[in-house]
């Protein structure tokens, strides 16, 4: 919003267009269930992460973990996954979303099909870690998948649509009343 107006309307702010690594598995639906907010979506081998968007390969990058491939991360393939948060850290905009909660999580492994004695705490501790040594937010969602879906639609749309509004001068800010 400008001045009470949408510029959305006005100026036409495009939806982004999504970038998921060929490497995903089971990628999330995110324009399935958001074309509200997701343009589209195209598979490419992406460096590092899961998904960015078209016209921001290089400043915006969003890892996906299931709790499943958290744990194994960090307890199996630890070297593997440190390496890759460094290289996560470059990207201005950057997060880990992990689909479940902190209490699934704090609340114990045996309800997933977890092959480890890991404690809860070394998941956390790690993730912690992570943020501190790297700068890379943590964004616990849920086992839902379609709410981590949304909230990595969400994530991914206004991320882009602040850049957009940036690039043509408008500022980091969706509505001039509040500076949000």
């Amino acid at each position: 919003m400008r001045g009470g107006r949408s510029i959305i309307r006005k100026e036409g702010v495009p939806k982004p267009f999504v970038l998921v690594d060929t490497r995903e598995k089971d990628p999330l639906p995110l324009y399935a269930n958001h074309p509200n907010w997701i343009a589209g979506e195209r598979r490419e081998t992406l460096k590092t992460g899961d998904y960015t968007v078209e016209q921001m390969e290089d400043v915006l990058c969003l890892e996906r973990k299931s709790l499943d491939d958290l744990v194994a991360c960090i307890v199996t393939y630890r070297r593997r996954f440190i390496s890759s948060c460094a290289r996560l850290a470059r990207f201005k905009w950057k997060a880990i979303l992990v689909e479940a909660t902190f209490e699934d999580i704090k609340g114990g492994l045996g309800q997933f099909d977890i092959l480890s004695n890991v404690h809860p705490n070394a998941i956390c501790g790690t993730l912690d870690a992570i943020e501190a040594k790297f700068g890379i937010p943590v964004l616990y969602t849920s086992t839902d998948r379609d709410l981590a879906t949304e909230r990595a639609a969400s994530w991914l749309s206004k991320h882009f649509t602040y850049w957009w509004l940036e690039k043509r001068g408008y500022g980091r800010v969706l509505i001039d009343s509040d500076r949000l």
